[in-house]
């Protein structure tokens, strides 16, 4: 259709034509017809043009993590057999990405190509659906136009943010000897000679394996054993009574580190949510890929109230399988006492039960009232879950994960002091 120009020439082209019948003007009328007819040969140029554009998009990385740049190109090739006029395009992005991707080309030959690059930076976990394009053919003289929507649909998945964590010292390699106590032997009587590592702090100097050492120039320590604490069990609290302002968001953060954690650490781990069934235990780069692929897109679902017992229900399904594992890891907001009574019991099958729980109270907008009563809540789950020996970390904002999982000691970590003092919002 005409542009804001071509209906104004054509506007005037009318108006001479109208002036040259009125006042018995020939040479006016034909300045008119001539000006119509230039617009009119605009419209077919941008609509029967013998161009063929097609649009192609190739975002680097496909998948990447939150506050990670990514890079689009966009991809513009004439496969007709006349060249096209002046295109505009804009690559359609999510509002949430808060940019434009909008380009002009000109002179496309047959045969012909062109590229454009532009860069986004999500900063929130997600599938972001980026196209088609939408395209526009100009004249050169700018009185027509045509649009068009060309190309297709590409998701970018953005993995949530990921903390680097390291085992603690009683987990993984740097155990202390009351967790070394616990290990299991390869064979079925003493000790058999299973592998060599690098020594790290707190091993027992006994094991120094000598030979390795002098050729490798560095400790090297004999694993005589097969622990057992290679495998984990990390679950997320996906429903939604127990989260308040970005807590869920900060959760599902807190357990892509721990994928990141035990995949780095070489340990069979499996994920899985309180509704959510999640993935089985495996471990290597498949099956990380998979787990964050999964976070990326994980909801809350809401049932209403604090009566949702698939929580308690998750914790006694993993209390009933026979065989022993290692690790236990819980992710959530606000427990209730049914759900930290389920994981106190998940004690007798797991070595280790550790919670690091976000409550809803210190991200939300509640009054004083509020978050005291929260406040003290939460001090009696934590009382409760430390009396069955599982170790809790608490959060609250600007808490950073990595230095509350250093220092596991400790019974409770993070923003008591800052949130006792909080005022209530104006």
């Amino acid at each position: 259709m005409p542009t804001g120009r071509g209906w104004l020439v054509a506007a005037i082209g009318l108006f001479l034509c109208i002036a040259s019948q009125a006042f018995g003007t020939e040479s006016i009328g034909q300045i008119g017809f001539a000006l119509v007819i230039l617009v009119v040969s605009a419209l077919v140029a941008v609509r029967l043009g013998r161009h063929d554009l097609v649009v192609t998009r190739t975002i680097v990385p496909a998948q990447a993590s939150a506050d990670t740049q990514v890079t689009a190109t966009i991809e513009l090739a004439n496969r007709g057999l006349g060249s096209a006029p002046l295109v505009l395009l804009e690559d359609r992005l999510p509002a949430i990405l808060r940019t434009r991707a909008r380009f002009a080309f000109t002179g496309i030959q047959p045969r012909g190509k062109r590229e454009a690059t532009y860069k986004v930076r999500p900063s929130l976990r997600g599938r972001y659906d980026i196209g088609p394009a939408e395209m526009s053919c100009i004249d050169p003289f700018g009185l027509a136009r045509v649009r068009m929507i060309r190309g297709t649909t590409t998701s970018l998945l953005v993995h949530p943010r990921i903390e680097t964590l390291l085992l603690p010292r009683d987990l993984g390699e740097r155990r202390s000897l009351a967790v070394s106590a616990l290990r299991q032997p390869t064979g079925s009587q003493g000790e058999d000679f299973y592998t060599l590592r690098e020594y790290v702090e707190g091993d027992d100097l006994r094991k120094i394996h000598w030979p390795s050492t002098a050729k490798r120039q560095r400790y090297m320590i004999r694993q005589e054993e097969t622990p057992w604490h290679n495998r984990a069990t990390i679950v997320l609290d996906d429903r939604a009574w127990g989260y308040d302002g970005d807590a869920f968001e900060r959760a599902v953060e807190a357990t892509a580190a721990l994928v990141d954690l035990y995949h780095r650490s070489g340990y069979t781990y499996r994920l899985t949510g309180a509704h959510d069934p999640g993935y089985a235990s495996k471990r290597g780069m498949d099956h990380r890929r998979r787990c964050l692929d999964h976070l990326a897109v994980i909801t809350t679902k809401n049932i209403d109230g604090r009566d949702d017992p698939l929580l308690a229900a998750r914790f006694a399904e993993l209390e009933a399988r026979s065989s022993a594992e290692g690790t236990l890891v819980v992710v959530g907001g606000d427990f209730e006492m049914g759900a930290a009574v389920g994981m106190s019991r998940c004690r007798r099958r797991f070595k280790q039960v550790i919670a690091i729980t976000f409550p809803g109270h210190r991200f939300g907008p509640g009054s004083t009232k509020t978050r005291w009563e929260g406040e003290k809540n939460t001090n009696e789950i934590v009382r409760l879950l430390a009396r069955s020996g599982v170790r809790t970390i608490v959060l609250g904002p600007g808490d950073a994960l990595r230095t509350a999982w250093s220092s596991l000691s400790r019974v409770t970590t993070g923003g008591e002091s800052e949130w006792d003092l909080k005022h209530e919002p104006a």
